[in-house]
């Protein structure tokens, strides 16, 4: 339950602030693979933009190349479970929401709407 929350929260509210063009047909993108997996995120983009008239495909496919390899079924779920056996659940729990927490502010005051 509190997956689902977070991710109608970032794409609600959080999407909208980090995401300054085209930011729903991005981040439905986003909402998707974040609820299921990557063919879940680009089967929503095509029914909200079957044409490509905006970049948001184009930018689902830039972003896959930094995320997939460290996130994604990457490095860190590779890590994760021994990760957790050498430091324990909360250390890794505290890591993962500092990491989350950077990235969001970085997208809110970087990235966001000017």
């Amino acid at each position: 339950m509190a997956g689902i929350i977070w991710n109608v929260f970032a794409f609600l509210v959080l999407a909208p602030k980090m995401i300054p063009s085209y930011w729903f047909e991005r981040g439905i993108g986003d909402f998707g693979q974040a609820t299921g997996i990557t063919a879940t995120g680009l089967l929503l983009m095509k029914v909200v933009d079957p044409n490509n008239r905006t970049p948001a495909l184009e930018g689902f496919g830039y972003k896959q190349i930094l995320f997939e390899p460290l996130v994604g079924g990457g490095l860190f779920t590779a890590a994760a479970m021994p990760l957790v056996a050498q430091f324990g659940p909360v250390a890794i729990l505290i890591f993962a929401s500092i990491v989350t927490a950077f990235w969001m502010l970085l997208g809110l005051f970087y990235f966001g709407k000017k």
